[in-house]
């Protein structure tokens, strides 16, 4: 029994070893004008099947610290930026921390803009106050719902009874194509397949006032929007995603 005991310890701490947490640091800055970029959005993706490992944003100075953990030895750095061409650079996973020191940006022309939407599925943006996923690079089930798309995107939790939290904030608004889903928020994401959501957007939560006067939310609630493809109305979208609830 002992004997099993330890051999089991050790293939944990194999595992744990195989399996390291590491840090990625550096400064982003604009090229042109040689100032910090802001809001930049910095994510690793695995180069075996492109799944999203972690992101984080630059702050005001440009800087960015993107802690994670993967049993990968090699990983895809990119940044973003609206305004700027996307960055790309391909990494050893680092053991510790890895400093990328100095990232310049390069200004985004039209002739690449097109290009580069379609040769990489950019998982995460930054639009001013919003924070946005793109559902299309996150690889799930053909019928996984909603509720299954949100466990994947790092930083927001599902609770057992369909509470959502984004990064520790409560979610207290779900909006479908910017308007209210019935009365039980949940219905939309437990039962919108994760086929028909576009985007998925996250902000802080608004009043109708501060909306109209574009005022800062509240920042101790978040506001998630799903965008489909199509702007059709919520009742309908409802019957085609599960025809056999009506």
């Amino acid at each position: 029994m002992n004997k099993n005991l330890t051999l089991l310890f050790l293939l944990f701490l194999s595992f744990s070893a195989y399996s390291q947490q590491f840090t990625i640091t550096g400064k982003v800055y604009d090229k042109s004008t040689q100032k910090p970029l802001e809001a930049s959005t910095v994510f690793l993706k695995s180069v075996k099947d492109s799944t999203l490992v972690n992101y984080t944003i630059s702050d005001a100075k440009g800087i960015f610290n993107l802690k994670g953990k993967t049993q990968e030895q090699e990983l895809d750095l990119f940044i973003t930026h609206i305004g700027n061409a996307p960055y790309k650079k391909r990494i050893t996973t680092p053991k510790g921390t890895l400093d990328l020191g100095l990232i310049q940006m390069e200004m985004q022309s039209e002739e690449l803009e097109g290009v580069t939407v379609l040769s990489e599925a950019i998982p995460i943006t930054v639009k001013k106050d919003t924070l946005e996923f793109n559902a299309d690079a996150f690889k799930l089930r053909p019928d996984a719902t909603v509720e299954e798309l949100l466990k994947n995107l790092p930083g927001v939790e599902v609770d057992a009874k369909g509470n959502i939290t984004v990064n520790g904030t409560p979610v207290n608004e779900i909006l479908v194509n910017g308007k209210p889903f019935f009365d039980d928020p949940k219905i939309a994401t437990k039962n919108l397949t994760k086929e028909i959501v576009k985007k998925v957007q996250v902000s802080d939560t608004k009043t109708k006032e501060q909306k109209f006067t574009k005022e800062e939310g509240d920042p101790n609630n978040k506001s998630i929007k799903y965008c489909t493809e199509k702007k059709t109305k919520n009742k309908r979208l409802f019957r085609t995603s599960h025809r056999g609830l009506w």
